[in-house]
């Protein structure tokens, strides 16, 4: 089975990579089984955007004093989940770097997809195969994703960096155009959707729904990964 590891990060903060990353996580498992989606150990609240904070379950404290190999599937049934994706929260105590890459070593050889949620830090793990990148459409938000994309580049991942635009529905540029600018391939537009702000406050874990625009961007990403089957050729273009 390969092994795909899709880092998801934001060129600015408030883009809703915590979301979408789960989202992928969520959809994937229909096809590759295990999934797990890993937040940043010194971030937070993944679990709570998940809708997996009242579960029991390991959280990145609970590895602070782990040494040597680390059991990847042990892990990976101990921690909460939502059906077969599991999520790997930031809590307590930060581990120590070294336990950080066991750990994520050991998770990505038990899983079909690794999800990172890397927020908005730009120093990538040389482990992903994949990277979704957000960013907004405002002057500043293209600003910060002009330098992201970089570093990026700089660390050659050109090739393997997928751009997802969030836009309001008013907004009146081209996603092509913005694309171009940033010299990024366009891998979808995701609208400002009230529906997915609605699952949040009723405890609805994303990309849980059949259908909608979270379900169709996410749906088109892992198509591009290289993850899901004949179902997802259907989504909707960007």
């Amino acid at each position: 089975m390969e092994h795909v590891v899709l880092g998801v990060m934001g060129a600015s903060g408030g883009l809703g990579v915590s979301t979408v990353a789960v989202a992928l996580a969520v959809r994937a498992a229909r096809f590759v089984g295990a999934t797990v989606c890993v937040d940043r150990p010194y971030g937070g609240g993944l679990d709570v955007t998940a809708c997996l904070e009242h579960l029991p379950g390991l959280r990145w404290g609970d590895l602070a004093r782990s040494r040597g190999e680390v059991d990847g599937a042990g892990v990976l049934t101990a921690l909460p989940a939502h059906r077969s994706t599991r999520v790997l929260a930031a809590r307590g105590q930060r581990p120590p770097d070294e336990v950080v890459e066991a750990t994520l070593t050991a998770l990505t050889q038990v899983c079909g997809l690794t999800v990172l949620d890397l927020g908005t830090e730009v120093a990538l793990p040389a482990r992903c195969t994949d990277v979704v990148l957000l960013s907004g459409v405002s002057a500043r938000q293209l600003a910060d994703a002009s330098s992201v994309t970089e570093v990026l580049q700089a660390a050659g991942f050109p090739s393997g960096v997928r751009l997802v635009l969030r836009m309001a529905r008013r907004d009146g540029l081209s996603p092509e155009q913005v694309a171009a600018h940033l010299d990024l391939p366009l891998a979808a537009t995701l609208r400002d959707d009230a529906q997915t702000l609605s699952d949040a406050d009723h405890g609805r874990t994303p990309g849980t729904r059949s259908a909608g625009a979270m379900a169709s961007v996410v749906d088109r990403l892992l198509l591009a990964c290289g993850v899901g089957g004949p179902g997802l050729a259907s989504a909707e273009a960007p």
